[in-house]
C-alpha cells in the first residue's frame, strides 16, 4: 500500500509540473497573441526551436544548468520556479485530497477531482499572468464561470446538490463582486482592478457561503502580509502596483487543497 501512494504522489509531482511547463508556455504565448496550441517552443532569445530533451520540466533546466542548449543564453528561472510550484501544489492536492477519492472510487469523486485539478491549474494560470502582465482575462473567467455551472448541473442530475445551491453560490458570486466594485471605487482604483473583480465573482460561485469568506479571506492576509514584508524590504513602496490575482488564487488554491481541514473551522466561525 505504501508503494502504491508513493507512486501516486510521484506521478502527480510530474503531472504538476507539466502542467507547471504548459502553464509557463501559455502565458508567454498569450501575451505575444500566438497560437498556443499550435506554436513551437522557442528560446525567447534566439527564437531556436525547443526540441524534447529541451522540454523536460525541471530537468531540462537543471541539465542545462540555466541556460540554452543553443544560444547558450541564460533561461529565466521562471520557468523552473512555476514547474516547481505547481508540482508541489498538485502533489500536496493528492497528498490531502486526491488520493482519498482514487481509493473511494465513485462517479462524483472521479468528477469531482477532474473539477479540482483542472480548476487548480486555471488559478495558477491566472496567478502568473497577472504577476507578470498585471492582467485577468475575462474570457478565462466566463469560461471558468460555465465549467463552474456545467459541474453544479451534473451534480444536480446525480442528486448530489439541490438547485437552490446553485442559485445561493450565483448570489455569493455577485456579492463579491459588488464587494471588490466598492473597493475599487473607494480606492479610485488603486486597490483593486476590474480582473480582481471578475475573479472575486468567480470564487463566490464556485465555493459559496461561508467558504467563498474564508477563501477570500486568506487572499487578502496573505496579500497584507507580502505588501507588507515587500514595502519593508524595499523591494516595493507604498505607492506601487502589486498584483491582486496571484492572491486571490492562493486563497482559491490552499481552500481546495485543506478544505476538509477547514470546513470544520468555517463552519464554526460562521454558524455558532
Amino acid at each position: 500500500m505504501f508503494i502504491l501512494y508513493f507512486e501516486i504522489l510521484a506521478i502527480s509531482f510530474l503531472f504538476g509540473a507539466g502542467i507547471g511547463s504548459f502553464i509557463n508556455a501559455v502565458a508567454y504565448r498569450v501575451n505575444l497573441k500566438k497560437d498556443y496550441i499550435k506554436s513551437r517552443s522557442a528560446c525567447p532569445k534566439c527564437g531556436h526551436i525547443l526540441g524534447f530533451w529541451d522540454l523536460i520540466p525541471i530537468f531540462s533546466f537543471l541539465f542545462l544548468r540555466g541556460r540554452c542548449r543553443y544560444c547558450k543564453e541564460r533561461i529565466s528561472p521562471q520557468y523552473i520556479i512555476i514547474e516547481l510550484i505547481s508540482a508541489v501544489v498538485f502533489c500536496a492536492y493528492f497528498y490531502f485530497v486526491g488520493i482519498s477519492q482514487i481509493f473511494n472510487f465513485s462517479t462524483v469523486n472521479f468528477i469531482h477531482l477532474l473539477y479540482s485539478i483542472t480548476f487548480i491549474g486555471i488559478f495558477l494560470y491566472i496567478a502568473l499572468y497577472d504577476y507578470l502582465y498585471y492582467e485577468i482575462s475575462d474570457k478565462l473567467v466566463i469560461v471558468s464561470s460555465l465549467i463552474t455551472l456545467l459541474y453544479f448541473v451534473i451534480l444536480l442530475i446525480l442528486h448530489v446538490i439541490p438547485f437552490g445551491l446553485i442559485l445561493s453560490n450565483l448570489f455569493v458570486g455577485i456579492l463579491a463582486f459588488l464587494f471588490f466594485f466598492g473597493v475599487i471605487l473607494i480606492t479610485r482604483g488603486k486597490g483593486m482592478g476590474g480582473g480582481d473583480m471578475k475573479l472575486a465573482f468567480l470564487i463566490g460561485f464556485i465555493f459559496g457561503y461561508p467558504a467563498s469568506i474564508f477563501a477570500l479571506f486568506i487572499a487578502f492576509l496573505i496579500g497584507s502580509v507580502v505588501g507588507l514584508l515587500l514595502v519593508s524590504l524595499k523591494i516595493k513602496s507604498m505607492k506601487s502596483m502589486i498584483p491582486f490575482g496571484p492572491f486571490l488564487s492562493c486563497g482559491v488554491v490552499l481552500y481546495i487543497i485543506f478544505y476538509q481541514y477547514l470546513q470544520h473551522l468555517v463552519y464554526t466561525i460562521f454558524f455558532i
